[in-house]
């Protein structure tokens, strides 16, 4: 996990009813979702703002049931890296 970047983590839930939860850092909840997708989502959506206000990217971590974590993503100023480019930046 990159130190120079945000983190937000979605660790495993057990229960099948949740509350999957969206964390930064080891005990700042920021929410609660009935779904891991729900979660990710949330997350997804989060990561820009704080991005933009941090000035640095943000990492998204998703913990596996075994308890291995996943790098979901990483969001730039309000771009997810990796994403493909709008035709409109292909043209320059």
């Amino acid at each position: 996990m990159a130190s120079s970047s945000a983190q937000l983590f979605i660790p495993h839930c057990e229960t099948t009813q949740g509350p999957w939860i969206v964390r930064r850092g080891a005990a700042d909840i920021l929410a609660r979702y009935p779904t891991q997708a729900e979660a990710i989502h949330a997350a997804e959506a989060l990561a820009p703002g704080l991005s933009d206000s941090l000035g640095r990217p943000v990492a998204i971590h998703v913990q596996h049931a075994d308890k291995t974590w996943e790098e979901h993503t990483w969001v730039v100023a309000g771009m997810i890296a990796g994403a493909p480019l709008s035709p409109a930046v292909h043209a320059r």
